[in-house]
């Protein structure tokens, strides 16, 4: 039983490498806390890249490129894959960030001045609450559609139209998905506001160093496999190919495998017995 057992000297079987995968609730937890220090890190480096604002589309490319490595528990160097997927995506990923902030702006703006006009209207004051409707829908699909964009500039070679095409097709396509990534990063949010309330100055540590990475890993989580079902897998499929995100995942040639795994298979190795008696000590 290991530390909850009576003997927590004896080892177990190990575990098989054909286990039952986990819960995908479990297995963001468990990804996460993977890799905890290294999402630390990568906040930090987005949230400097971000200062100058206009800079914000290449920095989500490259945190989304660290973040997809993770995702498919596969291992990043933190600096390096955000700069490699900044630098080499800045020009998709610069008008997709603009595009986000002009959209925050638009329903913001709208919200106030809709429901202005719509409480001093006389008559058809509905109309305006309409076009406030309107406005804070296409920002949410805006918002969506960014989260299949930064994944596809930094995956694949698609062309910058092939990309905003995809993106709005996806958002449609996996609709309940999309709620329900949307509903996690309004919690995000919310907790947000509520410390912000609560504490300002806590919130000036969450920003730089846990929200942006928090956010965006339960986007990619949720979003990536999405994007490989309609978008990479396809592709391979129609070249008889398989998917080379997978390789991880196959077993290896034996003439390839160095060590044989026996995860599940091996036996238990006993404790020694307590009842022995010791041998003598001579001094």
């Amino acid at each position: 039983m290991g530390i909850f057992g009576n003997n927590y000297m004896k080892s177990g079987p190990g575990i098989a490498k054909d286990a039952p995968k986990k819960k995908p609730f479990f297995h963001f937890w468990e990804l996460y806390f993977r890799k905890i220090w290294k999402l630390l890190q990568l906040n930090i480096i987005t949230f400097i890249f971000c200062i100058p604002v206009v800079t914000i589309g290449p920095a989500l490319a490259g945190m989304t490129k660290v973040l997809r490595n993770y995702v498919l528990e596969k291992n990043a160097f933190v600096f390096h894959d955000f700069w490699k997927g900044f630098s080499q995506n800045w020009k998709k990923s610069l008008p997709v960030g603009l595009a986000d902030l002009l959209m925050i702006v638009s329903a913001v703006c709208s919200v106030n001045v809709y429901t202005q006009l719509a409480e001093n209207a006389e008559s058809g004051g509905w109309f305006y609450y309409a076009l406030c409707i309107i406005s804070i829908s296409v920002a949410f699909t805006v918002l969506i559609m960014s989260f299949y964009a930064y994944p596809m500039i930094i995956a694949t070679d698609l062309d910058f139209r092939s990309c905003i095409k995809n993106s709005f097709l996806l958002t449609c396509v996996a609709l309940k998905k999309n709620v329900i990534t949307l509903l996690c990063v309004a919690i995000v949010v919310a907790v947000h506001i509520l410390t912000a309330l609560l504490n300002p100055y806590a919130l000036t540590l969450m920003v730089p160093f846990w929200s942006l990475t928090f956010a965006g890993f339960i986007i990619m989580f949720n979003t990536y496999p999405v994007i490989q079902k309609y978008v990479i897998n396809p592709y391979y499929e129609e070249k008889g190919q398989d998917n080379p995100e997978y390789d991880y995942l196959k077993p290896l040639d034996e003439e390839e495998s160095i060590f044989m795994d026996k995860g599940g298979e091996e036996a238990p190795i006993e404790a020694p017995d307590k009842d022995k008696k010791k041998g003598k000590i001579i001094s």
